[in-house]
């Protein structure tokens, strides 16, 4: 899909209870087949599904991809021309030897437009075991488990995983967005204060509602399908091969 393509936000939203972002193993390997949609449950919270199918793609060359963006802007932005405007790290991955060493347990503070909006996050990326990932065949899959919070208000929003496997013309990536389901302040003394009232559903709404769950679908149904256009080529050049 190219970037700037129109999806309609009156994209059918189901209502119903779903999984947790613990169990984003059971929803991307055992769920058949995956359901490209968006579900809201009956608290206000949602989870965002969004496939992309990724010719010459390989788990591998994900993996380098979320090493390798990070560190700067320049190349984030690649990764959406129009939405993405910065990214930075607080601490250099330069020495670190492994790709999934060089973004697992890193938090990457980003600056983006989704739906006309700009939002300033930290994506704070974890152990795929935390997401119900125990293994994961090397070569085969990949799995990108990040939590997000929102800098300028101090909350975590939300969970996502971008789930990667091998086909036989590349991959597809299976993207999941939890959100609203386990909002909190980083406070903590703030947080005993606030938490409860995060779980209603008219405080909830002032900073998570359809329109944006919709916009965020959008957004990474754009910047996951170009990335699939250029990053063949890129991880080549970049990697002398």
């Amino acid at each position: 899909m190219p970037l700037g393509a129109s999806i309609s936000l009156k994209k059918n939203i189901l209502y119903s209870k779903f999984l947790p972002y613990e169990m984003a193993s059971t929803i991307h390997r055992d769920q058949t087949p995956f359901l490209d949609s968006i579900t809201k449950d009956s608290e206000g919270s949602y989870l965002i599904q969004c496939e992309t199918i990724m010719p010459e793609v390989t788990p591998k060359m994900i993996d380098w991809w979320f090493a390798w963006h990070m560190p700067e802007s320049e190349r984030y932005k690649l990764w959406h021309p129009r939405d993405h405007v910065s990214s930075k790290l607080v601490v250099d991955t330069s020495s670190f030897e492994t790709d999934k060493e060089k973004y697992i347990g890193i938090d990457s503070f980003v600056t983006e437009y989704i739906g006309g909006e700009l939002n300033k996050l930290c994506i704070s990326f974890k152990k795929p075991s935390l997401f119900g990932f125990d293994y994961l065949q090397e070569d085969k899959e990949t799995a990108v488990c990040a939590k997000v919070v929102d800098t300028s208000r101090h909350i975590e929003i939300g969970s996502l995983t971008h789930y990667v496997k091998q086909t036989d013309h590349g991959s597809v990536m299976q993207s999941s967005f939890w959100l609203g389901k386990d909002s909190q302040h980083q406070n903590q003394i703030l947080n005993l204060l606030i938490k409860p009232l995060l779980r209603l559903q008219t405080i909830k709404s002032f900073f998570l509602n359809d329109r944006l769950v919709c916009n965020l679908y959008i957004h990474c149904s754009e910047e996951m399908n170009h990335l699939s256009k250029f990053l063949p080529d890129l991880y080549a050049e970049m990697n002398d091969l």
